[in-house]
């Protein structure tokens, strides 16, 4: 995920994502997999946070979860919800 989402993010090769709409599903569909196994893995916590990050860049706030963005510019992942609750 992270490659392709360096390659859409680059002008250049943005154009050898041909299914958008494909790439996004995925995204958000490891999103959603990392999420549920968070509490259990600090990994998986870690590795959901960097992608709802790269997922708010590319695409911005997905519809279905904005009550969990409470208009933060950042995404409430496990991982910076205890981040930003012991700062």
């Amino acid at each position: 995920m992270l490659v392709l989402a360096a390659v859409y993010y680059d002008k250049t090769l943005k154009r050898l994502i041909e299914d958008v709409p494909r790439f996004k599903r995925l995204l958000d569909r490891t999103i959603r997999f990392l999420r549920r196994l968070a509490p259990i893995s600090p990994t998986c916590a870690n590795d959901c946070s960097i992608l709802e990050k790269i997922r708010h860049r590319l695409f911005g706030v997905p519809d279905d979860v904005k009550d969990i963005y409470d208009g933060e510019k950042e995404p409430h992942s496990v991982q910076n919800s205890f981040h930003s609750a012991s700062t």
